[in-house]
């Protein structure tokens, strides 16, 4: 019973790739501020697995093709028979900035660490040290200096 419903639930209606770009196109246009009739969005992959939808997307500027893209990791989970957006990451894996807790106004899941670590958080383990307001960073050497910031070379 229990995976007839989970079949119906996750069924093949919505497990392709033009529904994960229907949510995907969706986050951007209400969470980006992204103009996003402007931009090439294409998923470049796409895996699903129970309820989760993962998907690589290359997201490039129509007016300038000589610009690189720009690779976005998404992660979705089905919801009432459509794709949610549940997680946003660059290439490499890291969140990206809009997403809950990351100045969003949105709460982080209950035990999640701080997403900024500037604001007195603790950041996790390994993690480089984050300037506060008015301070100042070490940088290595022929490091150019940071936007605003007030960083020293060593």
């Amino acid at each position: 019973m229990l995976i007839a419903v989970l079949l119906v639930a996750c069924g093949p209606g919505i497990r392709t790739k033009e529904k994960v770009q229907e949510a995907i196109i969706n986050r951007m246009k209400n969470n980006s501020g992204l103009d996003v009739n402007s931009l090439d969005v294409n998923i470049t992959a796409v895996t699903f697995q129970k309820n989760m939808a993962y998907a690589t997307v290359s997201i490039h500027p129509k007016a300038d093709p000589s610009l690189q893209s720009m690779v976005i990791k998404y992660t979705l989970e089905a919801r009432d028979g459509k794709w949610v957006v549940t997680n946003v990451a660059d290439s490499q894996g890291h969140g990206m900035q809009g997403q809950p807790g990351a100045s969003s106004g949105q709460a982080l899941p209950p035990g999640h660490p701080a997403v900024n670590g500037s604001d007195g958080q603790a950041l996790p383990p390994g993690h480089p040290a984050m300037p506060m307001s008015g301070g100042t960073q070490t940088l290595p050497p022929g490091h150019p200096p940071l936007t605003g910031g007030t960083g020293t070379q060593k």
